[in-house]
């Protein structure tokens, strides 16, 4: 191809290193993810609760640092990750006298979880309202909350009384706000976080009819096949399309032309839009299909059955795809934080939103 001088690189050329930059290391962060897990899992219910653990605090910080939330809210939400984790390996494993799992329940353990992050939302909410109200400014002498000087107060000092209240409540408002804010990233990670204890329940639970191990591989498989071919073609898609649209870059508006500030233009009159929705609903079905393709490769050398590993890898994977090629993690991570942040929640996820699904799956397949 012949560039023309002085131009570095044609239209979608850079952004298409850029994509496949990015897809690809989201990539590389789903494989280490899923081997890890993978292998803990046959390791025991144990070892895939270090392996999700360390997942869980990742996603905690990327998520609450995304939503700018303050460190002691990534400490909840981390915390309550660790103790859904360890409220389901308790009593410390293996079975107990009623030849249950190591929690007691024979079926339906994600109650267990549930109950976990239900106090840990009441804790959130506690947490919250003692920084409201720690963080709440005292109006100055002479001064109502409202920034009204109080009766007795001298006329001279009732403008610098006023400019006073006026701050004070200015800047109680803006604690309200970053309060709410935090709460809101609290609720939302506490849940997701959660989410990913639904592999360690399906693993560390008796009584299915499949081994337990193979079916969380199954799940983690289609989830991280459904994350890499989603990116890619998703990536690979928006790049052609901005090739494709790069000679309308130098159009020069029309001068005699005035846009109107009230004017709302049409979702379908807009090309950036509409090739948006068909990068997104192809990289979907594209990273859905890998899933299920993924559960057919693994049900054919291991002992769980086609059928089975295709059921739990395509739940997996449409779960999965549901996030994967949307690529929220770039779109909510503040700058602050970092492409590492963005890489992260890209990774984690989908795998979060996934674990639910095949979790519930697993328990409920017939043998």
């Amino acid at each position: 191809m012949v560039r023309p001088a002085g131009v570095a690189a044609l239209p979608g050329e850079a952004g298409l290193a850029t994509a496949l930059a990015g897809a690809g290391a989201v990539g590389a962060g789903i494989a280490v993810l899923v081997t890890g897990a993978a292998f803990a899992a046959i390791a025991g219910p144990w070892a895939l609760a270090g392996v999700l653990l360390v997942a869980q605090i990742a996603l905690a910080w990327a998520w609450t640092g995304a939503l700018r939330a303050s460190a002691g809210t990534m400490v909840v939400v981390a915390g309550s990750a660790l103790a859904c984790d360890l409220a389901v390996l308790w009593p410390l494993g293996g079975d107990n006298a009623h030849g249950f799992g190591a929690h007691g329940y024979d079926d339906n353990g994600i109650g267990t979880v549930a109950g976990v992050v239900g106090v840990s939302l009441g804790v959130t909410v506690l947490y919250q309202l003692a920084r409201r109200l720690r963080g709440g400014a005292t109006p100055a002498p002479g001064v109502s909350a409202v920034g009204v000087p109080a009766e007795g107060v001298p006329a001279a000092g009732t403008t610098g009384m006023a400019a006073a209240g006026a701050v004070a409540a200015d800047r109680a408002q803006r604690a309200a706000d970053r309060v709410s804010g935090d709460m809101t990233a609290a609720l939302g990670g506490v849940g997701i976080a959660a989410f990913l204890t639904g592999f360690l329940v399906l693993r560390a639970e008796a009584g299915a009819e499949h081994p337990a191990d193979e079916m969380v591989i199954a799940g983690l498989l289609g989830a991280g096949a459904a994350v890499l071919v989603g990116r890619l073609v998703t990536a690979l898609l928006a790049a052609t399309f901005a090739r494709g649209a790069g000679t309308a870059l130098g159009a020069v508006p029309d001068p005699d032309v005035v846009p109107q500030p009230d004017d709302v233009p049409d979702s379908d009159a807009v090309p950036g839009l509409g090739r948006a929705r068909v990068c997104a609903v192809v990289g979907a079905v594209s990273a859905a299909a890998a899933g299920t393709a993924a559960g057919v490769i693994f049900g054919e050398f291991t002992g769980l059955g086609v059928a089975t590993a295709t059921v739990l890898a395509a739940a997996g994977g449409v779960a999965a795809a549901c996030v994967a090629s949307a690529g929220f993690g770039g779109a909510l991570t503040a700058p602050r934080l970092g492409p590492a942040a963005g890489m992260l929640l890209d990774v984690l996820l989908p795998l979060a939103l996934a674990a639910p699904v095949v979790y519930l799956l697993g328990r409920q397949l017939p043998g």
